[in-house]
């Protein structure tokens, strides 16, 4: 399987649907024109009644990668016209290369399909939570009604930004019964209580586009592009801010 780009991010000042027209029709055809790419989706962050999620982060991408390493060389147009970044996106973001373990599937499902379980694991762990992780809580998870994917990864050698401390492991499953799937979720076999858990739901903006689908895009995604680089303008950053410590 692909290594994978996980982005958890939102908009400054609630500005959603200028993010929105920015990252769907611009900025995830940036990254898909890279050396590197494979696939991506965008997802927005949905609550489900009886459950509790973490809700800091509003949207999630999530790129499936061939070379990281060719695809971070690439990142290095980003805030020149091949990479603009919309001032309402806020870096206060989780972004990591993720490297999996293991993934399964079940048989003959659309595993592309639904939306998606994402449970960010803290960095207070090593090779046994792994091997425990494997072997027990996701065969559980797996088995629940709805699911029909599942990966489980940690953060990459090869980074482009520091990754952050509560996001060192990542679970992520697709279900096409997202409240059946979550019913049963709590009884799962549960992490130590001192390892930090995160999870969160979220429904997909976009469909899954290949590299393919955009470096050859339909007319309607070729307009879509152009009209939000009309509309975007001039409203980008120059630049990361002070507070990532990068030039």
């Amino acid at each position: 399987m692909d290594d994978l780009l996980i982005v958890l991010s939102n908009p400054r000042d609630g500005r959603h649907a200028e993010f929105n027209d920015w990252y769907s029709h611009i900025h995830v055809r940036d990254v898909m024109r890279l050396p590197g790419s494979s696939a991506v989706q965008r997802l927005r962050r949905v609550e489900v009644a009886g459950v509790e999620t973490d809700p800091s982060f509003d949207y999630l991408a999530v790129y499936e990668c061939q070379d990281i390493e060719q695809l971070s060389a690439g990142h290095g147009a980003v805030f020149t016209p091949m990479m603009l970044i919309s001032d309402s996106f806020d870096f206060a973001m989780r972004e990591a290369y993720y490297t999996p373990h293991v993934h399964r599937q079940v048989a003959g499902a659309a595993i592309h399909e639904g939306d998606y379980v994402i449970e960010r694991i803290g960095a207070a762990a090593g090779p046994e939570l792994v091997a425990w992780y494997d072997a027990m809580r996701m065969p559980a998870l797996m088995a629940l009604p709805g699911v029909v994917s599942g990966t489980f990864a940690s953060v990459a050698a090869h980074q482009m930004l520091a990754p952050h401390a509560d996001s060192h492991h990542v679970g992520l499953y697709r279900t096409q019964d997202l409240a059946a799937t979550m019913a049963g979720w709590s009884e799962a076999p549960a992490l130590p209580a001192e390892i930090s858990l995160r999870l969160a739901c979220y429904t997909p903006l976009i469909p899954r586009w290949t590299a393919g689908d955009v470096v050859h895009p339909s007319i309607e995604g070729r307009l879509a592009e152009a009209r939000a680089r009309v509309a975007l303008g001039d409203r980008v950053h120059a630049g990361f801010p002070p507070e990532l410590h990068l030039s």
